[in-house]
């Protein structure tokens, strides 16, 4: 039987160990003690018995940092949560070149909660009516679909929803601080990078693809919350770093979908 706090600690140690140091010596990233301390802090908050998805969180900042780096210029300067003049709040990363342009970003961890239970299965069944009939999402009940199908779909709802706060957060930048601002959305693997290629189609270009499964429940879920973007953010990335390695296997700046079908027009309410 598998010692799930022990493996947890090793997995700690292991960061510590492999991508603390790397970040510590990069003279790029002269912030990169402000993150690890904040990793630090979450470690110490969960071995007293805190919840492990702040540090699960701070984890993957660790990874985006490591992953930005290793795509960076030599002459580039990446800085961590820096102050902004206008307000108390702050964007993630910003990444300053020696020409003096800036861009920032934004990350958040998009994690649905697994749940195979029946009545998420009817529930799911029920929003599928609403599907196109252009495109399909194929799951089995017996092979959880139900907990498959509702983080797929969950996903794409906080997608909506973490744009938006960002676009908040980007509209507070002073002319001084302005830069484009890109969000990063990070999956353990309960979504993948092509679902965040149909997201982004639809917010570069106000349609849906034809061929995005949600395309129909993203559109209801947004209309019945008065939801509509700004679109003030230049583009998403993408990181995925699965629960049991410490560096990203994959970070894609920029994600789009490919040009394979003509867009859905929609209209925000």
């Amino acid at each position: 039987m598998i010692d799930w706090h022990a493996s947890k600690e090793e997995w700690v140690a292991e960061f510590c160990v492999r991508l603390v140091p790397r970040l510590m010596s990069d003279r790029r990233f002269a912030s990169s003690g402000d993150l690890v301390a904040r990793f630090e802090g979450s470690v110490e908050r969960w071995r007293a018995g805190g919840k492990i998805r702040q540090l699960i969180n701070d984890a993957n900042e660790l990874a985006a940092a490591a992953a930005l780096l290793n795509v960076l210029k030599q002459t580039d300067v990446l800085s961590y949560e820096p102050r902004l003049s206008a307000t108390r709040k702050t964007l993630d990363f910003l990444i300053q070149g020696q020409d003096g342009s800036r861009g920032w970003i934004d990350m958040k961890t998009v994690a649905p909660a697994w749940n195979n239970d029946d009545d998420a299965w009817k529930r799911l069944v029920e929003i599928a009516k609403g599907f196109p009939s252009s495109s399909q999402l194929v799951i089995n009940r017996e092979f959880y679909g139900a907990a498959i199908g509702g983080q797929m779909l969950n996903a794409r709802w906080t997608f909506v929803q973490r744009t938006i706060e960002v676009e908040a957060k980007a509209a507070l930048l002073t002319a001084q601080e302005h830069g484009p601002v890109r969000l990063l959305l990070c999956s353990a693997g309960e979504w993948h990078e092509d679902d965040l290629e149909d997201f982004s189609d639809f917010y570069r270009t106000g349609n849906f693809r034809e061929d995005d499964w949600a395309q129909n429940a993203v559109a209801r879920y947004m209309g019945e919350r008065g939801l509509s973007f700004t679109r003030v953010l230049s583009g998403f990335c993408y990181l995925e770093r699965r629960h049991e390695e410490i560096e990203a296997r994959r970070l894609q700046l920029d994600v789009r979908g490919p040009m394979m079908f003509a867009p859905t027009a929609y209209r925000e309410r």
